[in-house]
């Protein structure tokens, strides 16, 4: 098994290498690969992917960016939550954007960052497909913005890279889902910066809801000025094997990042979230929330970081992770880590690990609830405290209904 795995894995390696030959990539791209092709995937040696193996990931036979059909209107409407903003890709092509005022939206733009890990290098040497948002000063966007990317080729490795601007005095919210359309199998590393201007407000939901046998590698760097505020939604729901890394940088006194999470996971789903609060400047907050349910032989893996340097006085950042495991055998790995070098702040963090309570369970079902919706309504009432961070009601609604649904009871959540 393992000769196979490694044969696959060079044959990817060899197939990212032809294709950077005819994609005409700069000089610079193609020292950055290389580096990338020399040291290969990480691996379990890496301290950043001690619990996340890529072995299996890696050992499909991928075909590499590659295109194909259209889909429908229907299509689209299925998997949208009706907003009338709406940038559509398919296959990493652009085929749909919406018109609003003060709000540039165009498609991929290069840019570089100075992140060392190979996933990075790889996305910044191949990609040539994502969206460029610019929205100006002064500028309130009322009705969220909806960001699609479809995939319908089976089995293709795709490189999504992204940027956004939120100007001065602006806010706006995004809502993000990358979807299978007829085909199971992707692997997906998409990368997104984002900067946040003075007193500028966003509010970023990601839906992650794919196919059973879908793979994603999920970046985000966020820059943050003086008095921006930028939360951060992360819903697991569906995928074979996601990873999130989640990064901020505070670079301004007053600035707020506020981070929600909650995973559902069954059969042998693998969900791993990263994040890093780097707070580099006086007066600043983090609040970060992550809820995790894990059924059958799932495995969640959380590594929370946060930084707090010299001169950042008067810091006050929370963190939380609390895991519910179903099933004797569901596993969760947890690091949270403070690394504080001013004295004047107040942090915290936390991990919990554990079941639902027998004798809230004994007292639900002596009133007459079934075990099922008893177990369901516990789960829920654990969960909510991340999901009612959630300023858009629609993609709040959403995680309830696909909550219950993972949990195979007739509830409604939302009530």
């Amino acid at each position: 098994m393992d000769n196979k795995i490694i044969k696959r894995t060079l044959e990817l390696l060899e197939k990212i290498k032809a294709y950077s030959k005819v994609s005409n990539i700069s000089s610079e791209k193609k020292e950055i690969l290389n580096l990338f092709l020399n040291s290969g995937f990480p691996t379990i040696k890496n301290e950043e992917w001690k619990y996340t193996s890529l072995k299996k990931i890696v050992s499909e036979d991928y075909s590499i960016h590659s295109v194909g059909k259209q889909i429908s209107e229907i299509d689209i409407n299925k998997h949208s939550l009706g907003f009338e903003n709406k940038i559509v890709f398919v296959d990493g092509v652009l085929v749909a954007k919406p018109s609003i005022k003060n709000v540039t939206i165009s498609g991929y733009s290069s840019f570089k960052t100075d992140d060392v890990d190979s996933i990075y290098g790889l996305n910044y040497s191949l990609a040539k497909n994502g969206y460029t948002i610019s929205i100006s000063e002064n500028s309130i966007i009322d009705t969220p913005i909806e960001i699609l990317f479809f995939n319908t080729v089976e089995k293709n490795f795709m490189q999504y890279r992204n940027t956004l601007s939120i100007g001065k005095n602006s806010e706006a919210k995004f809502i993000e889902k990358i979807q299978n359309i007829n085909c199971n199998t992707s692997f997906i590393n998409s990368f997104t910066r984002v900067h946040c201007e003075k007193n500028s407000k966003i509010e970023y939901s990601k839906i992650q809801n794919n196919t059973s046998s879908s793979r994603l590698i999920d970046s985000m760097n966020i820059y943050q000025k003086e008095d921006s505020i930028c939360s951060i939604n992360t819903l697991i729901f569906g995928g074979e094997f996601i990873r999130n890394n989640l990064n901020f940088e505070q670079n301004g006194k007053n600035a707020e990042s506020n981070m929600n999470g909650v995973s559902v996971l069954n059969n042998s789903q693998l969900a791993d979230n990263h994040t890093y609060v780097d707070h580099k400047s006086a007066n600043c907050r983090s609040n970060e929330m992550y809820k995790g349910i894990y059924l059958d032989s799932s495995r969640g893996v959380f590594n929370g970081k946060i930084m707090v340097r010299q001169d950042s006085q008067k810091i006050d950042a929370f963190q939380a992770n609390n895991t519910l495991l179903l099933s004797e055998n569901a596993t969760i790995n947890s690091k949270p880590q403070l690394e504080i070098y001013a004295d004047d702040v107040k942090c915290s963090h936390g991990c919990t690990i554990g079941q639902l309570d027998e004798k809230a369970l004994f007292y639900m079902r002596s009133r007459g609830i079934k075990i099922k919706e008893a177990q369901g309504l516990l789960t829920y009432a654990f969960a909510s405290e991340a999901i009612k961070n959630i300023a858009v009601q629609e993609v709040a609604s959403l995680a309830k209904s696909l909550l219950a649904e993972k949990l195979n009871v007739s509830l409604d959540f939302s009530l």
